[in-house]
């Protein structure tokens, strides 16, 4: 799926964010593979869903649009991003299902007081992620789960290392083919029973 198969109301939240960027120099930078998260949600049809790093709407917007099903919670540090987009929410008729909780991730994301395993995907967006916080999605994800990782390369090879080394941790998670020409990792959830196949698959 190409990018302009995305719907244009879609696609238009996508360019005001990239003429606010312009404009104000701010870190609302949008996600340049709109197609290829499109293309992930569609296939795995996650119902609950957590994004942090909401910008101005619009991968949260697409990722409810992608699962028809899937109620999104989606978090927002800066005032003026928040703002404008309850407003792109508003616009593609999503305030039922992408539900924006506004103030640092160190606050709201523990307000939501999500329960280990109660999540089918979690999309992250923003700066660089801590250690600790992609162990923490691990036990948010129900096993199968999916977790996008952006910006697990600022800074160079040596970006997120610790975080990486979790994701390629294969005991834990199964990598999947990334996003943003790898710059993006997919990683999924193993369980117990993934995990039992694999042991009676490479048994004598």
């Amino acid at each position: 799926m190409s990018a302009d198969l995305l719907p244009p109301s879609l696609l238009a939240v996508q360019q005001a964010t990239r003429a606010h960027q312009r404009a104000h120099g701010c870190n609302a930078h949008t996600f340049e593979d709109g197609a290829g998260l499109w293309q992930l949600v569609a296939a795995h049809q996650p119902r609950r869903v957590l994004e942090l790093g909401t910008g101005l709407g619009y991968t949260a917007c697409l990722m409810a649009l992608a699962s028809p099903e899937a109620i999104v919670q989606t978090l927002e540090g800066d005032a003026q991003h928040a703002g404008l987009a309850r407003e792109h929410i508003a616009q593609l008729g999503l305030q039922q299902r992408v539900q924006l909780h506004e103030g640092s991730f160190s606050v709201t994301l523990p307000a939501l007081e999500l329960a280990p395993g109660s999540l089918d995907l979690v999309f992250f967006d923003g700066n660089m992620p801590a250690f600790v916080l992609v162990q923490h999605f691990h036990t948010l994800l129900a096993p199968g789960g999916l977790l996008v990782c952006a910006n697990l390369e600022l800074n160079g090879p040596q970006g997120a290392r610790r975080a990486k080394a979790e994701l390629s941790d294969s005991a834990r998670w199964q990598r999947l083919p990334g996003l943003e020409n790898g710059l993006t990792w997919v990683a999924q959830k193993r369980g117990d029973a993934a995990l039992q196949h694999e042991v009676t698959q490479s048994g004598p």
